[in-house]
């Protein structure tokens, strides 16, 4: 049985996974196996992956006969892992060569840690970006030790090719395969509920930056779906112990998103109001009267907010949007409302204002 063993996917990798496996292998602590699960790449992957396989027995393969996604893959090289530490990495990102023997040092005081660590960004060719991880993600001021489950819920700051912690620890937390981008979040976030983690400020891993990492439209759709998927979960699996402002943080998060779910899909002109979001709010009936007063009270802003933006697209798509904000009934229309009303009204018909400076606009 070995001390570590290394979970690696791959999926159309062939230009850098020689870089990671070797990474890994030429570690200072030895005591480890690396499992490596390709999710049916097409390109010359498997081929340099059967190669180093050969050569090193400390090696053990996954193909996937089908595309199955990423957590299912890591899932997959968790179960037949058989070292104490399971430590993983993505096959684009490379490790210090001590990487895993300074994680040890912290283990071996306390073996119950997440350990992660910082890291460096790198290009296409492996040189230097310059920034840190941690300054990528501005997240230099956030905690990062210890018992950072509330941190974590308002962003994912874990650097996920370096952390390692004990197989036994898992239980029943895995990837979870619903989500198609962020798995990881979900499950640093489930590990943080149950453990500690402890941050090492070096930079023991080297980050890959693509230049395709401009998402696309389709991506984009993508990973909103999978956050709105996501901070749902989060509600319902740990309800109890989020305090009501990180609940007010997470439903603004889910409506926002949704809102712009619909600016990106433009199916017709009123999608954003199809996705709903008042309704979403009047039927959170087990959730707190603070919380759900606090999110219908943003809501004239909300509203006006959105009536501005198919003003500027066309007239013809503000009165379609006026219409349906009266027929609506789920859109509250207090007093405050119409008085904020009459006075947008009011600085559009006259095109010498700048009205965004009059307009309660975030």
């Amino acid at each position: 049985m070995v001390l570590v063993s290394v979970i690696m996917t791959s999926y159309y990798r062939e230009k850098y996974i020689a870089e990671s496996i070797e990474s890994v292998l030429n570690q200072s602590f030895r005591d480890l196996e690396l499992i490596i699960v390709d999710d049916f790449s097409e390109d010359k992957s498997r081929d340099i992956i059967t190669k180093y396989m050969a050569i090193d027995n400390r090696i053990k393969v996954i193909f996937h006969n089908e595309n199955k996604g990423i957590a299912k893959s890591t899932n997959d090289g968790i179960n037949i892992a058989n070292g104490k530490y399971v430590a993983i990495i993505d096959s684009d990102d490379v490790w210090d060569k001590r990487k895993l023997e300074k994680q040890l040092q912290v283990l071996n005081n306390n073996n119950n840690f997440i350990v992660w660590t910082n890291g460096v960004l790198i290009d296409q060719n492996s040189k230097t970006i310059g920034k840190s991880f941690i300054e990528l993600i501005n997240s230099q001021n956030k905690k990062k030790s210890g018992n950072i489950f509330l941190e974590l819920l308002q962003g994912n700051l874990i650097n996920k090719s370096s952390i390692i912690f004990q197989k036994q620890n898992l239980g029943n937390i895995t990837f979870n395969e619903n989500f198609k981008r962020l798995d990881d979040y979900q499950f640093v976030v489930d590990l943080a509920n149950k453990f500690e983690f402890f941050f090492i400020n070096k930079p023991l891993t080297s980050i890959r930056q693509h230049n395709s990492q401009s998402l696309t439209n389709i991506h984009r759709s993508t990973y909103i779906l999978d956050y709105i998927r996501l901070y749902k979960y989060f509600l319902k699996k740990y309800n109890q112990q989020i305090p009501l402002k990180t609940k007010l943080y997470l439903y603004n998060q889910i409506i926002n998103l949704s809102t712009t779910l619909g600016m990106n899909i433009k199916r017709f002109q009123l999608y954003e109001f199809k996705v709903d979001p008042y309704n979403f709010i009047i039927n959170l009936k087990n959730e707190s009267k603070w919380v759900r007063n606090a999110l219908l009270k943003d809501q004239n802003r909300r509203t006006l907010q959105i009536l501005y933006r198919l003003y500027c697209k066309s007239f013809r798509s503000f009165i379609v949007g006026l219409a349906f904000v009266f027929k609506f009934k789920k859109i509250q229309k207090p007093v405050r409302f119409w008085l904020s009303f009459i006075i947008f009204i009011f600085f559009k018909l006259i095109p010498k204002v700048n009205f965004p400076r009059f307009f309660p606009m975030k």
